[in-house]
């Protein structure tokens, strides 16, 4: 057991710092894209999770843009604009506690943040389809 804990903190750590200078050298999206293009069909769990974070990163750079783009509509009024606000804090609570309920039952196991990463990117791009709609509602 604590083999198996020592393995998962030095899988997270080293993940974490590969991530970090995935993330320092990335501009912008679409360099972090690129990034990702890579991750296709390997069975290497720390790329595999650094893939699954990587994901997540950028569907939250869009969430957090399409969020922005709504605000700035001129017809999306004061109030509606902190609706979103709070909604959206509501929201990423939700995609936590979700996303750590579903993989409860493989913590400390070396797939457990690459499952919740999936999970956290998965539950992020179905907001983007939620907005999205709004957006498209909106006729901007």
């Amino acid at each position: 057991m604590l083999q198996k804990i020592l393995i998962t903190i030095m899988l997270v750590l080293i993940t974490k710092n590969v991530m970090a200078e995935i993330v320092s050298d990335c501009k912008n999206t679409d360099d972090m894209v690129e990034a990702v293009s890579d991750c296709e069909n390997t069975d290497d769990i720390v790329k595999m999770n650094s893939c699954a974070e990587k994901t997540y990163l950028i569907a939250k750079k869009e969430l957090n843009d399409k969020i922005e783009n709504i605000k700035s509509q001129d017809d999306v009024d004061y109030r509606s604009k902190r609706l979103l606000d709070k909604a959206q804090k509501s929201w990423r609570g939700f995609r936590w506690n979700y996303c750590t309920f579903v993989t409860v039952a493989v913590e400390g196991e070396v797939g457990h943040s690459f499952q919740k990463f999936d999970c956290l990117g998965r539950v992020t791009k179905q907001q983007i389809e939620n907005l999205q709609e709004y957006i498209e509602g909106l006729d901007v």
